[in-house]
Protein backbone atom coordinates (compact mmCIF):
# COMPACT_ATOMS: atom_id res chain seq x y z
CA UNK A 1 0.00 0.00 0.00
CA UNK A 2 2.61 2.34 1.40
CA UNK A 3 5.62 1.72 -1.30
CA UNK A 4 6.71 5.50 -0.62
CA UNK A 5 5.95 5.33 3.01
CA UNK A 6 8.24 2.08 3.36
CA UNK A 7 11.42 4.10 1.85
CA UNK A 8 14.08 4.60 4.85
CA UNK A 9 13.79 7.93 3.33
CA UNK A 10 10.16 8.52 4.93
CA UNK A 11 10.27 8.41 8.29
CA UNK A 12 7.71 9.52 10.36
CA UNK A 13 8.76 12.26 13.02
CA UNK A 14 6.72 13.98 15.84
CA UNK A 15 5.42 17.84 14.43
CA UNK A 16 8.68 19.57 16.40
CA UNK A 17 11.32 17.59 15.42
CA UNK A 18 9.75 16.96 11.77
CA UNK A 19 8.76 20.85 11.35
CA UNK A 20 12.21 22.54 13.00
CA UNK A 21 15.23 20.54 12.81
CA UNK A 22 17.82 21.31 15.39
CA UNK A 23 15.97 24.72 16.60
CA UNK A 24 18.97 25.09 19.42
CA UNK A 25 21.22 25.25 17.23
CA UNK A 26 19.32 27.92 15.44
CA UNK A 27 18.87 30.09 17.82
CA UNK A 28 22.28 30.08 18.93
CA UNK A 29 23.12 30.83 15.59
CA UNK A 30 20.95 33.76 15.84
CA UNK A 31 22.66 35.09 18.93
CA UNK A 32 26.14 35.02 17.17
CA UNK A 33 25.26 37.05 14.12
CA UNK A 34 23.60 40.01 13.04
CA UNK A 35 20.24 41.21 14.39
CA UNK A 36 18.96 41.13 10.28
CA UNK A 37 20.01 37.76 9.84
CA UNK A 38 18.49 36.56 13.86
CA UNK A 39 15.36 38.14 12.42
CA UNK A 40 15.52 35.98 9.34
CA UNK A 41 16.25 32.79 11.01
CA UNK A 42 13.15 33.65 13.45
CA UNK A 43 10.84 34.38 10.57
CA UNK A 44 11.33 30.97 9.37
CA UNK A 45 11.07 29.11 12.61
CA UNK A 46 7.96 30.76 13.32
CA UNK A 47 6.65 30.39 9.73
CA UNK A 48 7.60 26.76 8.89
CA UNK A 49 5.29 25.22 10.67
CA UNK A 50 2.18 26.99 8.93
CA UNK A 51 3.86 25.61 5.48
CA UNK A 52 3.43 21.48 6.28
CA UNK A 53 0.26 22.00 8.65
CA UNK A 54 -2.22 19.46 7.94
CA UNK A 55 -1.88 15.89 10.41
CA UNK A 56 -2.92 12.59 8.81
CA UNK A 57 -3.41 10.21 12.04
CA UNK A 58 -3.30 6.89 10.85
CA UNK A 59 -4.67 3.86 12.65
CA UNK A 60 -1.47 2.08 13.24
CA UNK A 61 -0.86 5.24 15.91
CA UNK A 62 1.69 6.85 13.12
CA UNK A 63 1.25 10.70 12.05
CA UNK A 64 2.23 11.96 8.88
CA UNK A 65 2.38 15.74 8.07
CA UNK A 66 2.21 17.54 4.97
CA UNK A 67 -0.67 19.21 2.99
CA UNK A 68 -3.87 17.22 1.56
CA UNK A 69 -3.79 18.25 -2.06
CA UNK A 70 -6.75 16.27 -3.16
CA UNK A 71 -9.56 14.19 -1.32
CA UNK A 72 -11.45 11.79 -2.89
CA UNK A 73 -14.21 9.12 -2.04
CA UNK A 74 -11.96 6.89 -0.58
CA UNK A 75 -8.40 8.15 -0.50
CA UNK A 76 -6.41 11.51 0.13
CA UNK A 77 -3.53 12.64 -2.02
CA UNK A 78 -1.14 13.93 0.94
CA UNK A 79 1.80 16.29 -0.16
CA UNK A 80 5.15 15.97 1.94
CA UNK A 81 8.37 16.82 1.93
CA UNK A 82 9.46 13.44 0.25
CA UNK A 83 6.62 13.54 -2.20
CA UNK A 84 2.78 13.13 -2.95
CA UNK A 85 1.40 9.72 -1.36
CA UNK A 86 -2.19 8.10 -1.74
CA UNK A 87 -3.12 6.75 1.81
CA UNK A 88 -6.59 5.12 1.93
CA UNK A 89 -9.54 6.61 3.93
CA UNK A 90 -9.88 3.52 5.40
CA UNK A 91 -6.21 3.46 6.83
CA UNK A 92 -7.08 7.21 8.45
CA UNK A 93 -8.34 7.35 11.89
CA UNK A 94 -8.57 11.24 11.49
CA UNK A 95 -7.37 13.89 9.49
CA UNK A 96 -6.30 17.32 11.26
CA UNK A 97 -6.22 20.63 8.89
CA UNK A 98 -4.32 23.97 9.26
CA UNK A 99 -6.85 26.13 8.59
CA UNK A 100 -10.03 26.45 11.13
CA UNK A 101 -12.37 26.82 7.80
CA UNK A 102 -11.29 23.11 6.48
CA UNK A 103 -12.17 21.80 10.58
CA UNK A 104 -15.08 23.49 10.22
CA UNK A 105 -16.19 21.79 6.78
CA UNK A 106 -14.82 18.54 7.88
CA UNK A 107 -17.59 18.74 11.11
CA UNK A 108 -20.20 19.84 8.07
CA UNK A 109 -19.71 16.72 6.60
CA UNK A 110 -19.61 14.28 9.25
CA UNK A 111 -23.13 15.64 9.94
CA UNK A 112 -24.16 15.72 6.46
CA UNK A 113 -23.56 11.99 6.20
CA UNK A 114 -25.51 11.18 9.06
CA UNK A 115 -28.50 13.07 8.00
CA UNK A 116 -28.30 15.91 9.86
CA UNK A 117 -28.66 18.81 7.56
CA UNK A 118 -29.69 21.42 10.08
CA UNK A 119 -26.16 20.62 11.85
CA UNK A 120 -24.22 20.67 8.78
CA UNK A 121 -25.68 23.66 7.35
CA UNK A 122 -24.71 25.47 10.96
CA UNK A 123 -20.77 24.53 10.21
CA UNK A 124 -20.61 24.85 6.26
CA UNK A 125 -22.41 28.89 7.31
CA UNK A 126 -20.01 29.10 9.95
CA UNK A 127 -16.83 27.92 7.43
CA UNK A 128 -18.13 30.07 4.76
CA UNK A 129 -18.06 32.97 6.66
CA UNK A 130 -14.84 32.72 8.45
CA UNK A 131 -13.54 32.79 4.61
CA UNK A 132 -15.94 33.19 1.99
CA UNK A 133 -12.54 33.04 -0.55
CA UNK A 134 -12.52 29.37 0.19
CA UNK A 135 -14.06 27.23 -2.63
CA UNK A 136 -14.68 23.90 -0.91
CA UNK A 137 -16.43 26.10 2.02
CA UNK A 138 -18.42 28.29 -0.52
CA UNK A 139 -19.91 25.32 -2.73
CA UNK A 140 -20.93 23.78 0.38
CA UNK A 141 -23.01 26.10 2.18
CA UNK A 142 -24.44 27.42 -1.11
CA UNK A 143 -25.53 23.89 -1.95
CA UNK A 144 -27.21 22.62 0.87
CA UNK A 145 -28.59 26.37 1.21
CA UNK A 146 -30.33 25.53 -1.90
CA UNK A 147 -31.38 22.33 -0.41
CA UNK A 148 -32.82 23.50 2.88
CA UNK A 149 -34.74 26.69 1.30
CA UNK A 150 -36.22 24.48 -1.62
CA UNK A 151 -37.63 21.49 0.88
CA UNK A 152 -40.91 23.45 2.21
CA UNK A 153 -41.80 24.60 -0.89
CA UNK A 154 -41.39 21.41 -2.84
CA UNK A 155 -43.35 19.19 -0.17
CA UNK A 156 -46.27 22.31 -0.36
CA UNK A 157 -46.10 21.39 -4.31
CA UNK A 158 -46.60 17.99 -3.92
CA UNK A 159 -49.61 17.96 -1.51
CA UNK A 160 -51.22 20.59 -3.56
CA UNK A 161 -50.73 18.28 -6.89
CA UNK A 162 -51.90 15.49 -4.94
CA UNK A 163 -54.99 17.05 -3.90
CA UNK A 164 -55.37 18.17 -8.39
CA UNK A 165 -55.45 14.84 -9.31
CA UNK A 166 -57.50 13.71 -6.51
CA UNK A 167 -60.18 16.39 -7.47
CA UNK A 168 -59.08 15.15 -11.45
CA UNK A 169 -59.93 11.82 -10.75
CA UNK A 170 -63.17 12.44 -8.73
CA UNK A 171 -64.28 14.60 -11.95
CA UNK A 172 -63.12 11.64 -14.48
CA UNK A 173 -60.94 15.00 -16.06
CA UNK A 174 -57.60 12.73 -14.66
CA UNK A 175 -55.76 12.21 -18.32
CA UNK A 176 -52.38 9.70 -18.80
CA UNK A 177 -49.48 11.75 -16.48
CA UNK A 178 -46.05 12.21 -18.52
CA UNK A 179 -43.81 9.21 -18.33
CA UNK A 180 -41.24 10.09 -15.49
CA UNK A 181 -37.51 9.37 -15.91
CA UNK A 182 -37.15 6.81 -12.84
CA UNK A 183 -32.96 5.93 -12.97
CA UNK A 184 -30.97 9.02 -12.32
CA UNK A 185 -29.23 8.46 -16.01
CA UNK A 186 -32.69 9.10 -17.28
CA UNK A 187 -32.79 12.18 -15.60
CA UNK A 188 -29.45 12.94 -16.64
CA UNK A 189 -30.25 12.61 -19.97
CA UNK A 190 -33.66 14.74 -19.43
CA UNK A 191 -32.44 17.59 -17.38
CA UNK A 192 -28.73 18.07 -17.86
CA UNK A 193 -28.50 16.67 -21.50
CA UNK A 194 -25.29 14.32 -20.61
CA UNK A 195 -24.35 10.99 -20.68
CA UNK A 196 -20.90 10.29 -19.21
CA UNK A 197 -19.07 6.47 -18.52
CA UNK A 198 -16.37 4.97 -16.06
CA UNK A 199 -12.77 5.88 -17.65
CA UNK A 200 -9.85 5.87 -15.65
CA UNK A 201 -11.73 5.78 -12.27
CA UNK A 202 -13.63 8.91 -13.35
CA UNK A 203 -16.74 10.27 -14.98
CA UNK A 204 -16.23 10.64 -18.51
CA UNK A 205 -18.40 12.43 -20.57
CA UNK A 206 -19.53 9.89 -24.00
CA UNK A 207 -22.20 12.22 -25.10
CA UNK A 208 -23.82 15.56 -25.10
CA UNK A 209 -27.37 16.53 -26.57
CA UNK A 210 -27.46 19.54 -28.61
CA UNK A 211 -29.00 22.47 -27.54
CA UNK A 212 -29.34 20.70 -23.87
CA UNK A 213 -28.12 22.82 -20.43
CA UNK A 214 -24.54 20.91 -20.64
CA UNK A 215 -24.49 22.01 -24.62
CA UNK A 216 -24.95 25.25 -23.81
CA UNK A 217 -22.59 25.51 -20.50
CA UNK A 218 -19.71 24.22 -22.92
CA UNK A 219 -19.83 20.85 -21.87
CA UNK A 220 -18.23 18.28 -24.50
CA UNK A 221 -17.60 14.92 -25.67
CA UNK A 222 -14.22 13.44 -24.48
CA UNK A 223 -14.46 15.98 -21.14
CA UNK A 224 -13.89 14.65 -17.35
CA UNK A 225 -16.07 15.59 -15.00
CA UNK A 226 -13.55 15.58 -11.86
CA UNK A 227 -15.15 17.52 -9.58
CA UNK A 228 -18.92 18.25 -8.83
CA UNK A 229 -20.02 21.81 -6.01
CA UNK A 230 -15.54 21.08 -5.97
CA UNK A 231 -16.00 17.84 -4.65
CA UNK A 232 -13.42 15.32 -6.31
CA UNK A 233 -15.59 12.61 -8.16
CA UNK A 234 -12.37 10.05 -9.16
CA UNK A 235 -13.50 6.91 -7.32
CA UNK A 236 -16.71 7.38 -7.25
CA UNK A 237 -19.92 5.21 -8.08
CA UNK A 238 -21.22 7.15 -11.18
CA UNK A 239 -24.88 6.42 -9.30
CA UNK A 240 -23.25 9.25 -7.10
CA UNK A 241 -22.05 11.42 -9.38
CA UNK A 242 -25.79 11.71 -10.82
CA UNK A 243 -27.31 11.88 -7.53
CA UNK A 244 -24.82 14.66 -6.91
CA UNK A 245 -25.55 16.68 -9.70
CA UNK A 246 -28.85 16.25 -9.57
CA UNK A 247 -29.18 17.17 -5.87
CA UNK A 248 -29.69 20.75 -5.57
CA UNK A 249 -33.59 21.53 -6.33
CA UNK A 250 -32.65 25.28 -7.49
CA UNK A 251 -31.62 24.43 -11.07
CA UNK A 252 -28.37 24.96 -10.60
CA UNK A 253 -25.26 22.31 -10.89
CA UNK A 254 -21.77 23.71 -10.41
CA UNK A 255 -19.01 21.15 -11.86
CA UNK A 256 -15.31 21.26 -12.93
CA UNK A 257 -14.66 19.62 -15.80
CA UNK A 258 -11.01 18.61 -17.17
CA UNK A 259 -10.05 18.62 -21.26
CA UNK A 260 -7.04 18.17 -23.01
CA UNK A 261 -6.39 20.37 -25.92
CA UNK A 262 -3.79 20.22 -28.94
CA UNK A 263 -2.94 23.42 -30.05
CA UNK A 264 -0.88 24.54 -32.85
CA UNK A 265 1.61 26.99 -32.27
CA UNK A 266 2.40 30.18 -34.67
CA UNK A 267 5.72 31.28 -36.01
CA UNK A 268 7.62 34.05 -35.66
CA UNK A 269 6.52 35.37 -32.62
CA UNK A 270 8.52 37.41 -30.30
CA UNK A 271 8.41 35.94 -26.87
CA UNK A 272 7.14 38.08 -24.69
CA UNK A 273 7.55 37.89 -20.63
CA UNK A 274 4.75 36.29 -18.48
CA UNK A 275 3.20 34.80 -21.50
CA UNK A 276 3.38 31.78 -23.99
CA UNK A 277 4.36 33.99 -27.39
CA UNK A 278 3.80 31.01 -29.70
CA UNK A 279 -0.43 30.78 -28.51
CA UNK A 280 -1.23 33.91 -27.37
CA UNK A 281 -2.14 33.74 -23.60
CA UNK A 282 -1.03 34.99 -20.45
CA UNK A 283 -0.42 32.86 -17.68
CA UNK A 284 0.01 33.44 -13.72
CA UNK A 285 0.17 31.20 -10.46
CA UNK A 286 -3.59 31.71 -8.39
CA UNK A 287 -5.20 29.71 -5.85
CA UNK A 288 -6.25 27.01 -8.17
CA UNK A 289 -3.00 26.67 -9.64
CA UNK A 290 -1.34 27.26 -13.05
CA UNK A 291 -4.52 30.51 -14.20
CA UNK A 292 -4.23 31.77 -17.57
CA UNK A 293 -4.87 35.52 -17.02
CA UNK A 294 -5.07 36.74 -20.09
CA UNK A 295 -6.25 35.96 -23.88
CA UNK A 296 -4.47 37.75 -26.76
CA UNK A 297 -6.89 38.88 -29.64
CA UNK A 298 -6.74 36.88 -32.50
CA UNK A 299 -3.99 34.54 -31.25
CA UNK A 300 -4.20 30.40 -31.20
CA UNK A 301 -5.56 30.52 -27.88
CA UNK A 302 -8.47 32.73 -28.62
CA UNK A 303 -9.15 30.91 -32.00
CA UNK A 304 -9.41 27.37 -30.14
CA UNK A 305 -11.03 26.15 -26.62
CA UNK A 306 -9.09 28.26 -24.26
CA UNK A 307 -10.43 30.14 -21.65
CA UNK A 308 -9.68 33.31 -19.23
CA UNK A 309 -9.47 31.61 -15.84
CA UNK A 310 -9.02 27.88 -17.06
CA UNK A 311 -6.19 26.30 -15.09
CA UNK A 312 -3.63 24.28 -16.64
CA UNK A 313 -2.56 20.92 -14.45
CA UNK A 314 -0.77 19.51 -17.21
CA UNK A 315 1.77 20.59 -19.78
CA UNK A 316 2.79 17.06 -22.61
CA UNK A 317 1.77 14.74 -19.63
CA UNK A 318 3.79 16.53 -17.08
CA UNK A 319 2.21 17.92 -13.82
CA UNK A 320 2.35 21.57 -13.32
CA UNK A 321 0.67 21.25 -9.48
CA UNK A 322 4.63 22.74 -8.43
CA UNK A 323 5.96 24.49 -11.53
CA UNK A 324 7.24 27.65 -11.32
CA UNK A 325 5.76 30.09 -14.08
CA UNK A 326 8.79 30.52 -16.17
CA UNK A 327 9.09 27.25 -15.79
CA UNK A 328 6.09 25.72 -17.34
CA UNK A 329 6.03 28.99 -20.00
CA UNK A 330 9.30 27.64 -21.18
CA UNK A 331 8.23 23.83 -21.67
CA UNK A 332 5.68 25.10 -24.09
CA UNK A 333 7.60 27.09 -26.06
CA UNK A 334 9.83 24.19 -26.28
CA UNK A 335 7.02 21.80 -27.42
CA UNK A 336 7.03 20.94 -31.51
CA UNK A 337 4.33 22.56 -33.50
CA UNK A 338 1.45 20.76 -31.18
CA UNK A 339 1.41 21.91 -27.63
CA UNK A 340 -0.19 19.22 -25.59
CA UNK A 341 -1.92 20.96 -22.39
CA UNK A 342 -4.91 19.44 -20.15
CA UNK A 343 -6.75 22.49 -18.80
CA UNK A 344 -9.75 21.98 -15.90
CA UNK A 345 -12.56 24.36 -15.82
CA UNK A 346 -16.17 25.21 -13.49
CA UNK A 347 -18.89 25.22 -15.28
CA UNK A 348 -22.34 26.10 -14.34
CA UNK A 349 -25.02 23.97 -15.86
CA UNK A 350 -28.95 25.32 -15.19
CA UNK A 351 -30.96 22.52 -15.94
CA UNK A 352 -34.12 21.77 -17.67
CA UNK A 353 -37.08 21.02 -17.02
CA UNK A 354 -37.18 18.48 -19.82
Amino acid sequence: MYKDMQNPKFKYRNSKQYLIPNLEFRICLGFRISNLVFLFLAAFIFIQPTALADTVFLKDDQEVKGIVVEEYIDRVKFSTMDGEIEILKSDIKDILYDLRVQNLIKLGDFHKQKGNLARAYIYYRKAYHTDPSFEPAKTRYLQLRSIMLERPYEQLEKQIEKRRLILRTSRGLAKPQEEIPVTSEEKLKKFIGIRFISKDERPYVNKVYSASPAYLAGIKKGDYIIAVWNRFTGYMQLQDVCDMILSAKTGEANLTIERTLKLIKEKDIKYTKGGVASLGFYVDVRGKGLTITRILGNSVAAKCDLLESDVIDKIAGQSTRYMPVNEAVNLIESLGSDAEITIHRDVTIWKGRG
